[in-house]
């Protein structure tokens, strides 16, 4: 454990994410012996009460539990060994039409008072997970609004007041649009007027950089600018999807609480609670730019759910109870919050029939050439390798992505709906550590066919990861397909994984 290391994993566990096993026996090791790394932890901890705003937690990944003994389960094993290997539907489609139907107002029924019909009727948080599971293939538009109401920023704006709007069309083409409408106490504040566009493989982004609110004007200069940024190539996951569908948050059972189903007006919804650490991809926003009150890893997040469609309706954050939020609150310098007055309300207001403008994913200066996969072959001088087992995902893009440090070379981009998969390639074998957007502190994993691989879990705005190591070639997969879908699919790459090898 160096000191790089060790201060990332530092940093980590500062913002509330979870630093255990012997990972967090290491760290705490080193800093034991180490002078630096302790000098780092105490200006940290001053740093830290000063600043108070900082992105979002990344969500973590609910298959821990599995992956830390994957080479040691046989059902898990026995299950992916048995997956159809001819195109075979993983999944049984749910229509999600009804969702995207003229003109459907939500209007009073999620935005005006209380909720009628409170009596809660049972539903199990597998069929939960299972309804979304099923959703997302199935999905091939859609637009909506939404209004935000951010409570506690700071004393001299104790209520913020945004738009959004959200549009979705497949291929991977998102574009979320955050406007502003706070009536702030002076010109020292810059509004958080947000626009970010994913037109795969391509993003863009526009918006103000963050400063702090409990820190003078003078301090931060750079909140007046806006920041635009063009990337040809993003190994990140679809950002705005789980305010469509919200696959991340609820893919798994495990990890959520069902409240039950309740009538909300004339729409029925399901009422779900999570903490913002798994709710963390439904606030995709927070993570884009502008100024943001900070969140407890732990607060509590209620969740409405469409019961036909599973679109999210409803998203409110409150305040945990404990003595960890209020040590929190006061490394942050923040007061104490109560744990029944909402921080963070998002309503939509309005889902829109139809397919958004085409238009509206069109990124601002990138003129990338996308190939067909022949096209790629013959540019690259290799004809990249490709599952022969997608489930119900065809493949949708094909491109050779700018060079850089470990860059893929080509890369191929499966969907359907909202579903994605990304295979990364760069011919050569990279000893001494897994390619593309996996670390080393990756699990390692058998594949049911024989093979090794690396697996990481979700987070810091990725999916699911997994590299292999081939005699002549290096791959990753990044998806948000569960575990047991993504290691049949890399169980049918025609690449065998080798272990890496310590330089």
């Amino acid at each position: 454990m160096n000191c790089d290391r060790a201060q990332l994993a530092l940093s980590a566990r500062m913002d509330g994410e979870s630093v255990g096993g012997h990972r967090g026996i290491a760290v705490d090791l080193h800093v034991e012996g180490c002078a630096a790394c302790q000098a780092f932890v105490e200006g940290s901890a001053r740093v830290r009460t000063a600043v108070r705003i900082r992105p979002a937690d990344p969500v973590p990944d609910l298959v821990d539990h599995i992956v830390a003994s994957l080479e040691q389960s046989p059902p898990l094993e026995r299950a992916t060994t048995t997956a159809p290997r001819h195109g075979a539907p993983l999944r049984r489609a749910m229509p999600v039409a009804a969702a995207l139907v003229a003109g459907a107002v939500i209007g009073s029924v999620i935005v005006g008072g209380p909720f009628r019909g409170r009596d809660h009727e049972a539903i199990s948080a597998q069929a939960v997970a299972q309804g979304v599971r099923a959703a997302s293939p199935d999905l091939d538009s859609f637009q909506g609004t939404y209004e935000i109401v951010e409570r506690g920023l700071s004393p001299e704006v104790p209520e913020r007041r945004l738009l959004m709007r959200v549009a979705f069309l497949p291929p991977q083409r998102f574009r979320l649009e955050v406007d502003d409408r706070t009536a702030y106490p002076s010109a020292a504040w810059t509004p958080t007027d947000i626009t970010y566009v994913e037109d795969m493989p391509a993003t863009y982004r526009s918006g103000p950089t963050g400063c702090p609110s409990g820190l003078p004007a003078d301090a931060c200069p750079t909140t007046r600018a806006t920041v635009m940024t063009t990337s040809p190539y993003s190994p990140a996951a679809p950002l705005p999807a789980d305010l469509v569908i919200p696959l991340r948050t609820i893919g798994s059972a495990k990890g959520i609480r069902v409240l039950g189903r309740e009538q909300a007006g004339d729409r029925e919804v399901v009422h779900v609670e999570a903490t913002f650490d798994r709710a963390a991809p439904m606030f995709p926003f927070l993570r884009l730019g502008g100024t943001w009150r900070p969140f407890f890893g732990g607060d509590r997040v209620e969740l409405l759910l469409d019961a036909e469609s599973w679109l999210p309706v409803r998203i409110t954050v409150f305040p945990a109870d404990g003595m960890r939020r209020r040590d929190w609150e006061l490394r942050f310098g923040l007061p104490i919050e109560q744990s029944n007055t909402a921080i963070l309300d998002v309503r939509a207001t309005s889902i829109e029939a139809g397919e958004p403008d085409p238009t509206l994913f069109e990124i601002p200066g990138w003129e990338g050439e996308i190939l067909d996969l022949a096209s790629l072959a013959e540019r690259l001088g290799y004809r990249p390798v490709t599952p022969t087992f997608t489930g119900s995902l065809e493949l949708a893009t094909t491109l050779a992505p700018p060079e850089g440090v470990g860059a893929p070379r080509s890369l191929l981009v499966y969907t359907d709906g909202l579903d994605y998969l990304r295979v990364g390639e760069r011919p050569g074998r990279l000893a001494g550590r897994a390619f593309g957007p996996v670390g080393p502190d990756a699990t390692h994993v058998t594949l049911p066919g024989g093979g090794v691989a690396y697996l990481e879990p979700a987070a810091d705005g990725l999916g699911r990861r997994l590299a292999i190591l081939g005699s002549d070639t290096s791959l990753f997969l990044e998806t948000n397909l569960p575990l047991k879908e993504l290691l049949a699919v890399a169980d049918s790459m025609p690449v065998r994984g080798l272990p890496a090898v310590s330089p």
